[in-house]
C-alpha cells in the first residue's frame, strides 16, 4: 500500500452535506469496501455504487487524486465523501452509534460541562442528560461530557445544571469539524465549511 494509507485523505460528510469527520487512506477504503459511503469525483459527481467507483469507468480524478497500491491494482480514494445510512448503525444490533470519548473531548476541548473545568481524557466520561436509568437514549443530542466527579454527583438527577445554574450542554449541532495542523487542506474541501473557514 502507498504512504496514503496513513495520512487523512477524505472529508467525510454527514448525510446533511456537513463535516463530520476525516479519513486515513486505509478507513476510506475499509467504508469503501463495505459500501457505508458515497464519494464525490473531481466534477463534483455522486457515485453511490462502490464497484463503480472500483472499476474506474465514468468517473473523474483529481490529478492528485490519493490512491493505495497492491501488488497489481491502483486504488483510488475519494477525497470527499458521503455516509449511507447503515454507516451510522451496528449490522449485528441495528442500534445507532454513538460519539467516542475522544470525540467529545475533542469537541467540548476536555472541557466538563458541569463545572467547566479542563481535565486529561482519563479523568472525563460520557453523560446522559437525561439519565438512562429513566429512558435516556445514547443519541447525540442527549450525552455530554463530565468529569468523573461531576458525573457521580449528577447521578439520575434531572433536570440537572451546571455551576452557573444553566442547562447542561449537549453536543452542539452540526458537530464542528476541523482539520488538525497537520493535515494538508484539499482545496475542494473548502466549500463544505460554512460555519468556519479553513
Amino acid at each position: 500500500m502507498s504512504n496514503y494509507a496513513n495520512q487523512i485523505t477524505t472529508l467525510l460528510l454527514d448525510a446533511s452535506f456537513l463535516p463530520y469527520s476525516f479519513l486515513t487512506g486505509r478507513a476510506a477504503f475499509i467504508h469503501l469496501i463495505k459500501n457505508n459511503i458515497k464519494c464525490f469525483d473531481a466534477n463534483d459527481n455522486l457515485i453511490d455504487n462502490n464497484l463503480s467507483w472500483f472499476a474506474n469507468e465514468g468517473i473523474n480524478f483529481y490529478e492528485d487524486q490519493p490512491f493505495l497500491t497492491s501488488k497489481d491494482k491502483i486504488w483510488f480514494l475519494p477525497t470527499i465523501a458521503v455516509v449511507k445510512k447503515n454507516f451510522f448503525y451496528n449490522k449485528k444490533r441495528r442500534i445507532p452509534r454513538t460519539l467516542s470519548i475522544h470525540k467529545m473531548c475533542s469537541i467540548f476541548n476536555y472541557t466538563c460541562q458541569i463545572c467547566h473545568d479542563q481535565f486529561d481524557k482519563k479523568d472525563l466520561t460520557i453523560e446522559h442528560i437525561f439519565p438512562k436509568s429513566k429512558g435516556g437514549t445514547k443519541e447525540i443530542e442527549n450525552i455530554t461530557l463530565t468529569c468523573k466527579y461531576c458525573n457521580q454527583i449528577k447521578k439520575d438527577i434531572f433536570p440537572f445544571y451546571d455551576i452557573n445554574n444553566k442547562d447542561i450542554n449537549s453536543v452542539p449541532m452540526p458537530i464542528p469539524v476541523l482539520p488538525n495542523r497537520a493535515t494538508k487542506i484539499r482545496e475542494e474541501w473548502r466549500r463544505f465549511f460554512l460555519y468556519k473557514k479553513l
